[in-house]
C-alpha cells in the first residue's frame, strides 16, 4: 500500500456496502499526539546517540521527523533519487495532480488524517456511482440493486471479520460460499486486486484478522487541491534536508558496538541505532547484506508476506464517454477495476485510471507500452467498439514492480502469513528497528497511515532502550 485510491495505490476495504471508498490510533481529528509524543518528554528520552534511517517514504521520514524533535542526530539514506517512496504525483498530464501511489487518505481516526486536516487541505466533495461489467452488460449500481448473486459477494466480503476457519485462498473461500462465477471476477476486484494482488493469492484468515483490527475509521478522503507529497514535504520540511539521496545500502554490519552501513559505491556510515523502512520485496531479495546474517525467525517471517507487482495506467480522452459522476467501473479482463481519476478535481474530467494488481500485473508488466493496447480494448469492449480507442489522447503508465528500490505495490497476507508481521517488527539486538507498512501489526499493513504508526512505534522503541 502497493490496498489501496491508496499506499499504496489504492484503498483496502472491508467495512461498508460500497466497498471502494474503504482500506490507528483512534484519536480526535487535529490531535497530533503519536504515542511517543503523549508518553515521553525530551528530558525522559534515553538515548542520545546517532541514528539512521533507511528510507525516506512516509514511514521513514516520519521516523527521522520524531527523531529530530528530540534533538536526537538522525540522518536518512534513500537509494532512490527521490523521497517519498511509494507516494509519487504526476504533474502537468492533467489540470490537476494524478497520484500515481497512495491516493485516499482511509479514515477519519489516524494520525495521517490529523496531519492532513492540521494542514487545512481540502477534501473532494462528489457523490459517485459505480458501474460493473456482468454477463456482458455494463451496469450500474443501482440497476444491479436486487442482484442476488452481487448482493451475496457483498454480504460475504461486509462479514469476513466473522471468519475464524482455518487459512485458505479467498478464490477458495468465495467457492466454499457459493458465490456465483458470473461475479467471481467482481470478488477478485473487490478483494484480491484492492490488497495488491489476486484472489488465487490472498488468505482468507488473513484478510478476516487485519478486518477485525481496522479501527481507523470507514470514511475515505480524497485530497482536491493537493497532493499527498506536498503534504509530507510541508509536514515533515524539518528533516528534508537530511534526506541524502541516491544512497543505497547494500550492507548492514551490526556485528559491533556500532552499526555500520555500506553504500553502493563504497561509502561507510556509522550509527548507534538504525530504523530499517525499505520496502519488503527488498528484504526478500536479500539486496541488503547483514552482518551477522539476519535470524532464520526473521526471514522465514519476511518471505511469508506477500508483495506483488502493481500498476496505475492513467488514461487521458477527448471526450468522456462515461458518466459524469463515475466512481468506478469493475470489468471482467485484465484490468479489475477502472476509476474517474479527477472526478471532484478537475474541471475536464476526461482521465481515467486502470488499477491492476498481481498476475494480471505481471503479464500487462510483461508488455510494457503494450499495455495501453490491452486496457483500452478492454473499455471499448464495455462501452462500445471504438469508444475509447477512438477517443485517447495520452496516457502513462506507472508500473511500480519496475522501480528498482520497491519493486512491488504493497504487502499483502498470504495463506499462511500468521504473525509474520509481528516477527517482522521486531528489533535486533538493540540496534536495528523495522517500520513501514508491511511491519504494521494493526491491521493497516498498506496505507500510509499505517505506516507512519510503525515508524512511530520504532522510534518510541528506539529511545527507550539504551
Amino acid at each position: 500500500m502497493f490496498a489501496i485510491k491508496n499506499y499504496y495505490m489504492k484503498p483496502l476495504p472491508i467495512h461498508r456496502r460500497q466497498l471502494l471508498k474503504n482500506l490507528a490510533l483512534a484519536l480526535p481529528a487535529g490531535m497530533l499526539m503519536p504515542s511517543l509524543l503523549a508518553s515521553c518528554k525530551k528530558d525522559e528520552i534515553e538515548f542520545s546517540g546517532k541514528a539512521i534511517v533507511i528510507g525516506a517514504g512516509a514511514a521513514g521520514m516520519y521516523a527521522a521527523y520524531l527523531l529530530n524533535d528530540y534533538d536526537i542526530d538522525v540522518v536518512v539514506l534513500e537509494a532512490a533519487p527521490v523521497y517519498g517512496g511509494r507516494i509519487r504525483p504526476l504533474q502537468g498530464f492533467s489540470d490537476f495532480t494524478i497520484e500515481l501511489g497512495a491516493e485516499e487518505v482511509h479514515g477519519e481516526k489516524s494520525l495521517w488524517y490529523d496531519i492532513v486536516t492540521s494542514l487545512n487541505k481540502e477534501f473532494v466533495n462528489a457523490d459517485d456511482e459505480s458501474f460493473y461489467f456482468i454477463d456482458n452488460q455494463l451496469k450500474s449500481e443501482t440497476q444491479l440493486a436486487n442482484d442476488n448473486d452481487l448482493n451475496a459477494l457483498y454480504d460475504l466480503i461486509d462479514n469476513i471479520e466473522n471468519y475464524f476457519g482455518a487459512d485458505k485462498t479467498i478464490e477458495q473461500y468465495l467457492s466454499d460460499n457459493n458465490i456465483a462465477q458470473r461475479v467471481s471476477h467482481i470478488g477478485n476486484a473487490l478483494l484480491g486486486n484492492e490488497y495488491g494482488t489476486s484472489n488465487t493469492r490472498l488468505g482468507a484468515a488473513g484478510v478476516a484478522s487485519s478486518s477485525r483490527k481496522w479501527d481507523a475509521g470507514d470514511q475515505n478522503f480524497m485530497l482536491k487541491n493537493a497532493h499527498y507529497l506536498a503534504v509530507l514535504e510541508e509536514k515533515f520540511a524539518s528533516i528534508l534536508p537530511k534526506i541524502q539521496l541516491n544512497t543505497q545500502i547494500k550492507k548492514i554490519d551490526y556485528s559491533g558496538n556500532q552499526v555500520m552501513l555500506t553504500d553502493q559505491n563504497g561509502n561507510t556510515y556509522t550509527a548507534d541505532k538504525i530504523i530499517i523502512t525499505v520496502p519488503l520485496v527488498i528484504l526478500q531479495n536479500e539486496e541488503i547484506e547483514f552482518v551477522p546474517a539476519l535470524p532464520q525467525y526473521k526471514l522465514s517471517a519476511i518471505n511469508a508476506i506477500g508483495m506483488n507487482a502493481g500498476m496505475k495506467i492513467i488514461l487521458k480522452f477527448s471526450t468522456t464517454f462515461w458518466v459524469a459522476n463515475l466512481g468506478s467501473v469493475y470489468g471482467s479482463g485484465y484490468v479489475p477495476e477502472f476509476w474517474s481519476t479527477g472526478l471532484g478535481r478537475s474541471s475536464e474530467n476526461n482521465t481515467l485510471t486502470a488499477f491492476v494488481m498481481g498476475e494480471k500485473a505481471e503479464y500487462l508488466s510483461s508488455l510494457g507500452a503494450g499495455a495501453v493496447d490491452i486496457v483500452v480494448a478492454e473499455l471499448d469492449q464495455m462501452y462500445g467498439a471504438g469508444v475509447a480507442s477512438g477517443s485517447l489522447i495520452a496516457s502513462y503508465i506507472m508500473d511500480w514492480s519496475k522501480e528498482p528500490f520497491i519493486k512491488g505495490a504493497y504487502s499483502y497476507q498470504k495463506v499462511g502469513t500468521g504473525n509474520s508481521r509481528e516477527t517482522l517488527a521486531q528489533s535486533i539486538d538493540d540496534k536495528i528497528f523495522f517500520a513501514g507498512e508491511a511491519t504494521n501489526t494493526e491491521g493497516h499493513e498498506a496505507t500510509v497511515h499505517g505506516a507512519i504508526q510503525t515508524a512511530d512505534t520504532a522510534v518510541e522503541e528506539l529511545v527507550s532502550k539504551e
